[in-house]
């Protein structure tokens, strides 16, 4: 059960780095303008866009602010870039509540 949620985590990581490189590539910006725009460092940045980051959601915020987009917006981008079969919530725990 641990692994599944695990797993879970990392593929929503490597989709929010996708929509990050997008936003990035999209706006013409270094990693190092997106982090300095917003008080982060480049290092968190570029662990983002490689998908080996998961922000607590005050960094995801700040993520959205770099580019000028709500948090919301950028959540929205995120699950664009999940598999269509992907959720937050383990089908067979849904069964037991």
């Amino acid at each position: 059960m641990q692994a599944n949620c695990k797993n879970k985590h990392e593929i929503f990581n490597k989709a929010l780095g996708i929509a990050l490189s997008k936003l990035r590539k999209k706006n013409g910006l270094s990693s190092r303008a997106v982090a300095y725009s917003v008080d982060m460092s480049k290092t968190t940045i570029l662990l983002a866009e490689k998908g080996e980051l998961d922000p607590q959601l005050s960094t995801f915020c700040k993520i959205a602010e770099a580019f000028y987009i709500t948090p919301v917006d950028l959540m929205n981008m995120v699950f664009n870039e999940l598999p269509k079969s992907w959720s937050f919530y383990d089908e067979n725990k849904k069964d037991n509540l």
